[in-house]
């Protein structure tokens, strides 16, 4: 028993000591996190110098390398918003001299309500230091005091003692070039050219025109911003407003702050941007008063498409200007437009509409006249009332500085979503997963025969909506002459388009003779009506496919999480009884799942554009941009370009069967044409002024360059109709 029992001590001593010992090894550990969790600094700062020893008269480079603790920053010399700069405080020797931070290129720090302008992770500041012409003897002190703010959550001011000594004459000297060239490096340069500055209402305009135009060719617009150097120029958080004139002069305007920018007699700063492949670069900016009332970019809203200036004029052969309208008759306005709006019929994307009020009207044959025609001047006037609606928004839109066209609600991804909720529960509907009520249970009395006309009244709405993505012909000269007249003339064209789409429902139920075209009532009605639900589903799949490159996959989850939710309370219809004896509580289920899809689409409304590209998905062409197109025209070879969008469903067919073929290709290659795609599936301000430079507002949009003859002059260009074949493109190229 002795020696079990002893043996047992034994293990547990033996187990205890290895505890110990365990605990032993990780008190350091954790006392190593612990520092690490709260350091007692948040910046470690170090000189380098270019080599250890100076001569009389030399120059050195001296690099302080400031390592910042993760998450935290330090500041610009303008800090922005808030914040202290870096400031390095020299004690030098007789005689000897330090010229000032050599600053690099500063991230925009964004903390909302604010913005600052500062550095993370590492960041080396170089500064040159000047010996005299005679040194004293033995080694040289230097010393500096730097003084901080550190910020992430919270500020906390920070200052490190720095000392060097230089001329030891102590073993070989280190040779550190290879840091400091590596931290020049990333100081920006002077963007050589003109760079001027004005105030217009309140904002500060700077206008950035380079030498060539391939200095900013890869700035990505939306990206480029300008950091004032002197603190107080501009109000920071505010998104600046961004334009390219076709010389490649690129505007910038900025809310301004208290400084008066009329006494500035110059103004530094720095010109930023993110490239084509994500590089964050920029140049050194010193800018000079210029003239009022030469910018391209408004107070607010998009770029102005107003006549240039005779400077701008006479800049190259990519000049901006307005090309001849094809239509200048009000009267012909209209016909075009009701001309398109009859098109609009055979379009893939109404057609489905309309073949559900055509099998309604089949119901109706048999009924008397007075309730046909009562549904088709009920669709008509839902028809008609959405496009005045639309009209109306664009009108405004126009009139209130904003560069929009025919689409502008699709390049929205919270209306891209919603659409495809509507065209999913309508696609339910057809295939009678659930009946639209008129009643709300107790409340109010059968609606029963004022539904059927409130249901002529919304397909008319629905047809308008889904006829958004497209554009046929004739439309597009109706739309770009209506857009540029008066509110009354405007709405009188989309009065006359809307009239056109609706008029061959209107006509069959007006002509009891043309219902004869329509088959008999029978069973197969409802096997048809079922099979309308696809074309719906494949809309709004569709639909969702936009949403991935305006909001990228999480706009898509959304999205799709809000349909999950809509079906399911689909499902909660079809019990006839409440799921519980709770009161309004048994209704809560299906309230849930109502709200939730509209909790979808907030979400939707808060995820950052995507920055995915249509065009640039296109393994054929290139990007379009003002710079490009001003290059391309600059050289000897033709120019085609392509203005296009996702959600255009007409843009894509003719991309597919004309365009993206081998025919066209080849084309293409062998004349030496420069391919440009612009993607107007999101809002782009420099699309939409080009478009409304050929008399367009929406897309397609296909414009052709003819090569320059021997005196490099260039021909007219010459805009291609909007249903394209690979016959009409060659004809365009070999004219």
């Amino acid at each position: 028993m002795k020696n079990s029992e002893t043996r047992r001590l034994q293990k547990s001593m033996k187990k205890a000591a290895f505890l110990v010992t365990l605990l032993a090894f990780m008190l350091p550990s954790a006392r190593t996190s612990a520092q690490q969790t709260e350091p007692d600094h948040y910046v470690d700062v170090r000189v380098i110098p270019q080599t250890e020893t100076i001569k009389p008269g030399e120059n050195l480079d001296l690099a302080i390398e400031y390592t910042i603790y993760p998450e935290w920053h330090l500041y610009w010399k303008n800090p922005g918003d808030s914040g202290i700069p870096i400031k390095n405080t020299w004690t030098l020797p007789e005689g000897f001299e330090i010229e000032e931070i050599r600053w690099p290129l500063p991230e925009k720090i964004l903390v909302e309500p604010l913005a600052n302008y500062g550095y993370k992770d590492t960041v080396i500041l170089l500064q040159n230091l000047k010996a005299p012409e005679t040194l004293p003897e033995g080694p040289i002190d230097l010393e500096a005091t730097v003084d901080m703010l550190v910020c992430k959550d919270v500020c906390i001011p920070e200052t490190a003692q720095l000392r060097l000594t230089l001329n030891t004459g102590i073993g070989e000297p280190a040779d550190n070039t290879a840091i400091i060239e590596k931290a020049a490096a990333h100081i920006p340069q002077p963007l050589s050219g003109t760079t001027t500055f004005t105030e217009e209402n309140n904002r500060l305009i700077t206008r950035f025109k380079p030498e060539t135009p391939e200095k900013l060719k890869n700035v990505q617009l939306e990206t480029a911003e300008f950091f004032p150097a002197e603190w107080g120029v501009i109000n920071h958080f505010p998104k600046p407003e961004q334009a390219f004139e076709t010389d490649g002069t690129l505007v910038i305007s900025q809310e301004r702050s208290d400084t008066d920018i009329a006494e500035l007699e110059v103004l530094e700063g720095l010109l930023t941007w993110t490239d084509s492949q994500g590089t964050y670069t920029g140049y050194a900016i010193t800018a000079k008063p210029g003239q009022n009332g030469t910018s391209s970019v408004p107070v607010a809203g998009p770029a102005d498409t107003s006549p240039v200036s005779p400077e701008t004029e006479n800049a190259g052969p990519a000049k901006v200007q307005k090309h001849k309208p094809e239509l200048t008759s009000f009267s012909m306005a209209l016909l075009f437009a009701f001309l398109g709006g009859l098109i609009l019929n055979l379009m893939p994307c109404v057609f489905p509409v309309i073949s559900m009020k055509a099998l309604s009207l089949a119901k109706l044959s048999g009924k008397e006249k007075a309730e046909a025609r009562a549904h088709g001047l009920a669709y008509t006037a839902g028809v008609i009332a959405s496009f005045i609606v639309v009209g109306m928004l664009l009108v405004f839109l126009k009139t209130a500085g904003s560069a929009v066209g025919w689409g502008f609600q699709l390049q929205n991804p919270v209306v891209v979503a919603g659409l495809a909720y509507v065209l999913f529960l309508v696609g339910l509907n057809l295939m009678g997963f659930f009946e639209i009520r008129t009643n709300l249970g107790n409340i109010g009395s059968s609606l029963a025969d004022k539904h059927s006309m409130a249901g002529s009244f919304f397909t008319g709405v629905l047809a308008t909506v889904v006829a958004t993505p497209c554009m046929a012909p004739f439309m597009a000269a109706a739309l770009g002459y209506a857009l540029v007249q008066n509110a009354g003339v405007a709405l009188s064209i989309f009065i006359a388009l809307g009239f056109g789409l609706a008029f061959p429902y209107l006509l069959l139920c007006y002509i009891p003779a043309a219902q004869k075209w329509l088959p008999r009532p029978g069973a197969w009605m409802k096997t048809f009506k079922q099979f309308l639900a696809f074309p719906m589903f494949a809309f709004s799949i569709w639909l969702v496919s936009i949403l991935a490159q305006q909001s990228g996959p999480e706009g898509v989850f959304m999205t799709l999480l809000g349909m999950l939710f809509l079906a399911m309370a689909v499902w909660l219809t079809h019990f006839r009884k409440p799921l519980c004896n709770c009161g309004i509580l048994a209704r809560t289920p299906l309230l849930v799942c109502l709200l939730l899809p509209v909790m979808s689409l907030y979400a939707v409304a808060e995820i950052p554009p995507a920055g995915n590209s249509y065009a640039s998905s296109e393994s054929f062409g290139e990007s379009y941009s003002p710079v490009k197109l001003a290059l391309a025209l600059e050289s000897k070879n033709p120019v085609f370009v392509e203005m296009t969008a996702a959600w255009c469903i007409t843009c894509k067919v003719n991309h597919r069967l004309a365009i993206n073929i081998e025919s066209t290709r080849k084309t293409f290659k062998d004349n030496n044409i420069e391919y440009l795609i612009g993607d107007w599936t999101n809002y782009d301000k420099e699309i939409t002024a080009y478009l409304e430079e050929f008399g367009r507002s929406g897309v397609p949009v296909y414009i052709f360059y003819g090569a320059p003859d021997e005196s490099g002059k260039r021909p007219d260009p010459v805009l291609l109709p909007q249903i394209l074949t690979p016959g009409i493109i060659h004809a365009a190229v070999n004219k």
